[in-house]
């Protein structure tokens, strides 16, 4: 099933490792320089009217009562973390903490605590971006998607790469990245949260002539992923069971039977209740088959229904 995923993703300061950096830190308080380290910044104060966007933020949109709420607290307890920006001539970009910054100017205050880089490329720029936001959760699958496209189409990122700097499998790039292949609609209704990425994901096989029509149905009868599983890939009939044969008297030349399977055992409230939770996680056919009278024992059984469902459940055992 692959290596388990250990981490989200790496940090700011992980990826600035991986790059030589020659400024210096200054403690904002004392204005004395800090011992030498890789990821150099300066920590001060600056005016928010000289801050700009992050031109590779990928997060599009913002809500306007959680600014606001953000920006009641810091009006009355200040900002807790500063933001991170780089310099660009006499202006800065933002690195982290946009929310931040707009929730400060709300608030009307005139200077924002920063920390400031000198020297961060525009793939840096970019990479961090697309952590910080999927660390925080704060992306929908299709700003995931655009941004992992983005670092492929400016950067030369390969899947291998995306994988290993966000903390994710290769299959799930992929499949992230398959989603920028439906219909406008069809993503507008992800970016909505009306579409899970779950059910879109069933959506993108080549076995679906029309991805709106059947999205639309998905949303209007709130299937779940097996339920659009089981929409797309109907199971097979089952057949009549075979007529009862009256076995014959044992005869001493002819091997015995095999005895008939034990009926599986009834399952206790509580293994009938995690086996609800299960499904409910893996939103597929989950069962627990005891092996013994007292339950101690058993296998659990994950249905699939197709190499894009395994891949599914494959990404959900991962990320765990």
């Amino acid at each position: 099933m692959g290596k388990k995923s250990l981490a989200l993703g790496r940090g700011l300061s992980d990826i600035l490792k991986d790059h030589s950096l020659d400024s210096n830190i200054v403690n904002s308080e004392n204005g004395q320089q800090a011992p030498q380290s890789s990821d150099k910044f300066i920590l001060q104060e600056i005016d928010v009217n000289l801050i700009d966007p992050n031109p590779f933020q990928p997060r599009k949109s913002f809500d306007d009562d959680e600014l606001a709420e953000l920006a009641e607290t810091i009006e009355k307890h200040g900002l807790i973390q500063p933001i991170a920006v780089r310099k660009v001539g006499d202006r800065y970009q933002i690195i982290s903490g946009e929310r931040r910054t707009r929730a400060t100017r709300l608030a009307g205050l005139s200077t924002i605590k920063a920390e400031v880089y000198e020297q961060l490329t525009d793939q840096i720029m970019s990479e961090w971006a697309l952590i910080e936001n999927i660390q925080r959760v704060d992306l929908n699958p299709i700003e995931v998607a655009m941004s992992y496209q983005q670092l492929i189409e400016n950067h030369g990122y390969t899947h291998e790469d995306l994988a290993r700097n966000v903390g994710k499998s290769r299959s799930a790039i992929s499949n992230s990245l398959r989603l920028l292949k439906l219909p406008a609609q069809v993503q507008a209704w992800i970016q909505e949260g009306k579409l899970s990425s779950g059910a879109a994901r069933t959506l993108c096989s080549d076995e679906v002539k029309d991805p709106e029509a059947t999205a639309r149905l998905i949303i209007e009868k709130g299937l779940s992923v097996r339920e659009a599983e089981a929409l797309l890939h109907p199971a097979e009939p089952e057949q009549e069971p075979a007529p009862e044969v009256v076995p014959a008297e044992p005869d001493s030349s002819t091997p015995a039977a095999p005895a008939a399977k034990k009926p599986k055992p009834e399952l206790s409230a509580d293994l009938k209740n995690f086996e609800s939770r299960l499904e409910g996680y893996f939103g597929t056919k989950v069962e627990l088959n005891p092996s013994s009278s007292d339950q101690a024992k058993g296998t659990i059984v994950i249905s699939y229904y197709s190499m894009d469902d395994l891949t599914r459940i494959q990404e959900l055992l991962e990320n765990r």
